[in-house]
């Protein structure tokens, strides 16, 4: 018999590297800080196996909370293969939701969600706030 997987996943927010939670039981991804982190692989293969594990059995919605005020480039390509991911749920019909937060101002970050939100078939909201985390 297999191990249940934990519900909860969690990361801790560094300097270079986003917070990040993941609730199985809510279906609620958390991405919080800045992403530039020195080893991107290692970091996001973490979270591909947590992800793949839930994506076997998905809530009928996930909500994915982006609050994130930089991302690199190699980064950006993970947020890129997660969002792949959370989009075949999506076109099976389980709903997933993506809130992008930014700053007042910070027109790059918008921009970033909106270039996502422009390669998916899932439903954007934009938030723009004054404080990200």
């Amino acid at each position: 018999m297999r191990a249940m997987p934990s519900k909860r996943f969690h990361i801790d927010r560094t300097e270079t590297s986003p917070q990040i939670d993941l609730d199985l039981d809510q279906g609620v991804l958390e991405f919080v800080g800045r992403s530039l982190p020195s080893n991107s692989e290692n970091f996001y293969s973490r979270v591909y196996r947590w992800l793949d594990e839930y994506l076997q059995e998905p809530k009928g919605q996930t909500t994915v909370n982006m609050r994130l005020d930089y991302l690199d480039t190699s980064s950006s390509k993970h947020l890129y293969n997660i969002f792949q991911r959370l989009n075949a749920v999506n076109e099976r019909g389980q709903q997933v939701q993506v809130n992008w937060h930014y700053e007042a101002g910070d027109e790059e970050m918008a921009e970033t969600g909106k270039d996502y939100e422009s390669l998916f078939r899932m439903d954007f909201r934009f938030v723009e706030v004054e404080e990200l985390f």
